[in-house]
């Protein structure tokens, strides 16, 4: 026999589930914008709610979405959201918006779902942004990142989220930009899937996620792109794991304070730029602590470890020479920054990527060779505590060993921790 206590908590998850509507966004067919549609649904749609766009449908998502503010409410993205084709009405819509900048998709609150086709082999569940033309007008656009008026994809700020089996195809720019606490994002992919040996037509800047938020869980996601695989900007007790990444930056940690606790695990990188980074910008004033990348499997990486804190912007530092800067410069303190178990090969054949349109080269480092595994680009005195142990990386061809860029002044607390001789030369662990 139930409790008092029992039958109220029964009630109420009742109560909760007969609340829950269902909200099917119509498709207008050829030619008609169904943004207006679903806006017009989203007053009475957006509490306790589920917002459908159906399995089979492909549809028009002409002109931006806000969602607004949504509470307990999820959306299944069952269906195809194709975006215009049109580089100069797309450009058109993004300079309308305050500063140049939008996310085609917008929405903040509590406790929001969004999901895409539970059948992931399924040819629904996309988002089409139809980049690829985008990325080949970048090649003859400065600066670098293409053109102008570009718009990012989702931009998420909610507690107690998650976002599942989304689908995206062929992201303009940056795909997600995620900011809250109590997060959960598993099982998406992203495709700006590019010819490795056509780099002329990059994916710039096509970012997958931006996090800034606390006791956030990554898992189960794969990404193939230009820029950052993941990226942790700002927050706490966050959680990466379970990840492959794709032709980009890799699982990254950008930002110049405010992140404790954050562990990458079991990443798989694939022809990528860099497989792990830590990237901070020169002058920056704060602290970043309690960082580790553990298992980490290279498959062709030109920068398997990669740590820096006088991070080179070509766009904003046009005309200067990554890695010259003045003696009183300034930078990030890192401590307790950990890698551990980093196997695979570095790309010494085909160094860098496409990303590439200045000379030198934005991520040029001064010291390094086409074989550097570990490399440290930190001003002195700016890290403490920093361990890298059980490292194997050879060169892709088999030749040569790997090397290490590494400056023993960096470190406030020597480099006997370090895992390895901290010279210009040759990984020599300890």
């Amino acid at each position: 026999m139930f409790g008092n206590a029992a039958v109220i908590t029964a009630l109420s998850a009742l109560t909760t589930v007969i609340a829950q509507q269902t909200c099917v966004v119509p498709f207008g067919g050829y030619g008609v914008n169904d943004v207006e549609a679903l806006t017009a649904l989203l007053p009475n749609c957006s509490n306790d709610a589920t917002i459908v766009f159906q399995d089979g449908v492909k549809y028009n998502i002409s002109t931006p979405v806000d969602f607004g503010t949504l509470n307990n409410v999820e959306i299944q993205i069952n269906g195809n959201l194709q975006l215009p084709k049109s580089i100069p009405y797309v450009q058109e819509l993004v300079n309308a918006t305050a500063g140049g900048r939008l996310y085609w998709f917008t929405m903040q609150g509590y406790n929001i779902t969004v999901s895409g086709n539970p059948d992931q082999s399924s040819e629904y569940g996309w988002v089409d942004s139809y980049g690829v033309p985008w990325w080949q007008e970048a090649q003859y656009t400065q600066p670098l990142g293409g053109l102008l008026n570009r718009p990012h994809g989702w931009s998420i700020a909610a507690n107690s989220s998650t976002i599942r089996n989304m689908k995206l195809r062929k992201p303009i720019a940056w795909s997600f930009s995620l900011n809250g606490n109590d997060m959960h994002v598993y099982g998406n992919k992203i495709d700006a899937a590019y010819d490795l040996n056509n780099p002329g037509v990059f994916p710039f800047n096509t970012d997958g996620y931006d996090i800034h938020g606390n006791n956030v869980l990554f898992e189960n996601n794969w990404v193939f792109n230009g820029d950052d695989c993941v990226a942790v900007n700002a927050g706490n007790n966050i959680t990466i794991r379970n990840m492959v990444c794709e032709g980009g930056h890799g699982a990254s940690l950008s930002a110049t304070t405010g992140v404790n606790n954050v562990l990458f695990d079991n990443i798989t990188s694939a022809n990528s730029l860099y497989a792990t980074r830590f990237k901070s910008s020169l002058n920056s004033v704060g602290n970043i602590s309690n960082v580790t990348w553990a298992n980490i499997h290279v498959h062709n990486a030109t920068f398997p470890i990669f740590a820096t804190g006088v991070y080179y912007d070509q766009n904003t530092n046009r005309g200067r020479t990554p890695g010259v800067y003045p003696a009183n410069s300034t930078a990030t303190h890192i401590e307790n920054f950990t890698w551990v178990n980093v196997t695979g090969t570095i790309s010494d054949v085909y160094t860098g990527d496409g990303s590439c349109t200045t000379d030198p080269c934005w991520y040029y480092v001064a010291n390094a060779t086409n074989t550097a595994g570990i490399t440290l680009q930190l001003l002195n005195g700016t890290a403490t505590n920093i361990q890298i142990h059980n490292v194997n990386l050879k060169p892709i061809d088999g030749k040569g060993v790997s090397n290490v860029v590494c400056d023993p002044t960096s470190f406030t607390d020597g480099t006997d921790n370090l895992g390895f001789e901290c010279v210009n030369g040759p990984y020599m662990p300890n």
